[in-house]
């Protein structure tokens, strides 16, 4: 029978409040492992929690699919609207071979080139904001609210589209501007997101293997986390297809491209836009709130973030392989959206700026159908073929190198392939577009089971802080490249060269080990130094 008196209770109480001090460690400054996971597998172990997550997931496709396939499109069109050709008052042609220049800075860039410069310039401040936000993000309850508040400005932003239809420098300018902050803002939720899905995966188990038929256990957690990172991206993109049905439906009603220029892709952004800030707001109230790590006392949240940065940074000997994992991630991630940018605007040239508009419409909603289709079919074949780990990654990476080098393949004029007839854009959509949706999901759960508990949104900033290194510069480089060849095949080599060292990286990481450093947090390992 328990005691009734309350000085022995007290002295009960001091003693376990002592026994959890030594559990937790001598760094006040976290919480104990055991507790945080036991607490986020509480908050998460729901099918309430998962479709709430699934919700706001869905919130950012229409934004996301519009800031990539329509605002890109915009600017590139109304680029070739204000600009001329080269040596002329000419105004710019259409279709074909285009030689356009517009005004940058204080001097004049070819007009698809200013769409590669900024992009170079977003994913620079997206890289700046997100060592600021994820380093924060891992402590007390901030993890879902930094998301909601990020998701709500990036639907804001989309809203004044509709309005800049003017075609002069001033109405580009903003779209410019709008564009970069979009970029920005999107690199702050996506790693939030991301960092549930090792969450999610504890909820259901273990990792103790890389191997999926070692036991129960581990089966069923990488099952867990690929069921959520494949739902989440299929989620996103279905959101993104609400959104390209509006636009195809703007297009077909308001009237052909030579009536109404670029307007409707504009529209369709604002109502992207709406379409993200309700279902946001739907979303806050469904997720539930995940604990993190205490906030030490009287520390402010920038010299936080900043202090966890070095501290993860200089956790590499510890943690090897989800470095070398995360590098080559962000290798494959540049080259890949890079050569899906550089695949638009050659798609937008090929079939003609003004006659090719519904058609690209149509090109940006199967652009999302054939993703969803890709990582849809690995979640089903997952559990069915029975291959090491890394052989899914080895085939997703040869397909996207194969894509890749065909363009580069047409570099020459002599060549009468490489993406220069409509039909090789549908063909490479099919391949390109669903082994990399495919190996988007592979590497998010594979890099969830290599980092450690409680610094789940550290680790998911990392993939975009480290991506400074290479997100803007590649852009920057085919910018050049295309200013002085005029060539948007020129500059997919980059990319190419990108993806092979990618796969070398993913070669080079040792699984098993990676899991097996991951099960101690980051403040024993930064102890142990």
């Amino acid at each position: 029978m328990p005691s009734t008196d309350p000085i022995l209770r007290g002295e009960r109480d001091k003693d376990d409040i002592r026994a959890q001090e030594q559990n937790a460690g001598s760094d006040e400054e976290y919480a104990s492992e055991a507790t945080i996971n036991s607490q986020q597998v509480a908050s998460l172990g729901t099918k309430k929690a998962l479709w709430a997550y699934l919700i706001l997931c869905f919130s950012t496709g229409p934004t996301s699919s519009m800031a990539f396939n329509y605002v890109s499109a915009a600017i590139q069109s109304a680029a070739n609207t204000v600009g001329h050709q080269p040596g002329s008052d000419k105004p710019c042609a259409r279709r074909g071979h285009i030689k356009c220049s517009v005004k940058f800075g204080a001097g004049e860039i070819d007009y698809v080139s200013y769409v590669l410069y900024l992009r170079s310039i977003g994913r620079a401040m997206e890289g700046v904001v997100t060592i600021m936000t994820a380093g924060v993000a891992d402590y007390s309850r901030y993890r879902k609210t930094m998301m909601l508040c990020s998701i709500l400005l990036f639907g804001a932003l989309a809203l004044p589209f509709a309005g800049l239809t003017k075609a002069d420098y001033s109405h580009l300018n903003a779209l410019a501007t709008l564009y970069c902050l979009l970029t920005t803002v999107q690199g702050v939720y996506t790693v939030i997101e991301a960092s549930y899905i090792p969450i999610f995966m504890r909820s259901v188990g273990g990792l103790h293997s890389a191997s999926p038929a070692a036991d129960p256990d581990t089966k069923r957690t990488w099952k867990k986390g690929f069921t959520v990172s494949v739902l989440a991206l299929v989620a996103s993109n279905v959101g993104g297809i609400v959104s390209l049905l509006i636009g195809v439906i703007l297009v077909y009603g308001i009237g052909s491209y030579a009536q109404v220029g670029y307007f409707s892709y504009l529209l369709a952004i604002t109502i992207a836009g709406c379409i993200t800030i309700v279902f946001a707001s739907i979303g806050q109230f469904l997720l539930p709130s995940v604990p993190g790590q205490e906030r030490p006392k009287g520390q402010n949240l920038l010299l936080l973030a900043v202090r966890g940065w070095i501290r993860m940074i200089g956790s590499a000997r510890h943690y090897p392989e989800a470095f070398k994992f995360c590098i080559g991630w962000i290798l494959w991630n540049t080259g890949y959206s890079n050569f899906l940018g550089l695949t638009q605007s050659l798609f937008l040239e090929v079939t003609g700026i003004a006659r090719g508009s519904g058609v690209y419409h149509v090109w940006s909603f199967t652009n999302v159908i054939f993703a969803c289709m890709g990582s849809l079919s690995f979640l089903f074949l997952y559990p069915h073929v029975r291959v090491p780990i890394k052989s899914w990654a080895y085939f997703f990476l040869s397909v996207n190198f194969l894509c890749v080098l065909w363009g580069c393949i047409g570099i020459s004029n002599h060549v009468t392939i490489g993406y220069k007839h409509a039909a090789e854009f549908w063909v490479e959509q099919v391949l390109f577009m669903s082994t990399s949706s495919a190996l988007r999901s592979y590497n998010r759960t594979v890099f969830a089971s290599l980092i450690p508990c409680g610094s789940e949104a550290q680790f998911f900033g990392l993939e975009i802080t480290l991506d400074l290194a290479t997100g803007w510069i590649n852009p920057l480089v085919q910018g050049v490249i295309q200013d002085h060849t005029h060539n948007l095949r020129f500059p997919m080599i980059p990319n190419v060269l990108l993806i092979f060292v990618a796969g070398l990286l993913y070669i080079w990481v040792d699984i098993p080990k990676g899991i097996e450093d991951a099960k101690v947090p980051l403040n024993e390992a930064r102890a142990g130094n």
